[in-house]
């Protein structure tokens, strides 16, 4: 099953924007999500990790897929072939 994880901050204003296309796309099609905030133990390894320098920031199984609030139509791709 393809892992979504999205990597925000409280203070990013496009984070949220960013929640409603993954929690909109969750709706339609079968896949783990998790919401991971920037600033937070978890959130810190990532950005280790993966050297994340912005929020919001999508990593799919493993990979950086996209930085910045993903397009819809390019996210649905994402989800329907493996990356």
């Amino acid at each position: 099953m393809v892992k979504v994880t999205l990597v925000t901050a409280q203070w990013c204003h496009y984070c949220p924007t960013a929640k409603k296309v993954w929690r909109d796309l969750k709706e339609k099609f079968n896949f783990e999500y998790e919401e991971i905030d920037y600033e937070s133990p978890e959130g810190e390894k990532l950005i280790e990790k993966f050297s994340i320098v912005s929020v919001p920031t999508t990593i799919i199984d493993d990979q950086i897929v996209f930085v910045g609030v993903p397009d819809k139509a390019q996210a649905s791709k994402t989800l329907e072939k493996p990356v």
